[in-house]
């Protein structure tokens, strides 16, 4: 391919689509976004212990992010170590979210 196939290719792009470099950053900022959560739901879980309340809508939410984050890690890698912990934080999110909402819950 030479300079002008090049530059011609370039023209043709969108102006709104992302670079190489802006789609990097783009995904990294997820990961440090549920870094950012991860850290409150601590906080949040560890006050709600401390007064005795129950906080299992809390390690409802992280276990379900971490589900949906490791079920399609699998779809993409095909690893299975993906897949088994994809279904065992989706149990996870699944037993906190039916306590939360259980009438006597412990």
């Amino acid at each position: 391919m030479d300079k002008k196939e090049i530059l011609e290719k370039n023209k043709k792009k969108s102006r709104n689509s992302l670079d190489e470099r802006e789609q990097r950053v783009y995904s990294s900022s997820f990961g440090v976004g549920a870094i950012v959560v991860g850290i409150l739901i601590l906080i949040f879980s560890i006050y709600r212990a401390i007064h005795r309340y129950t906080f299992y809508e809390y390690v409802s939410v992280i276990t379900g992010y971490l589900c949906a984050t490791f079920l399609y890690q699998f779809k993409n890698i095909r690893k299975p170590l993906y897949l088994i912990a994809g279904i065992g934080t989706g149990a996870a999110a699944i037993f906190c979210a039916v306590m939360f909402f259980w009438p006597y819950s412990l």
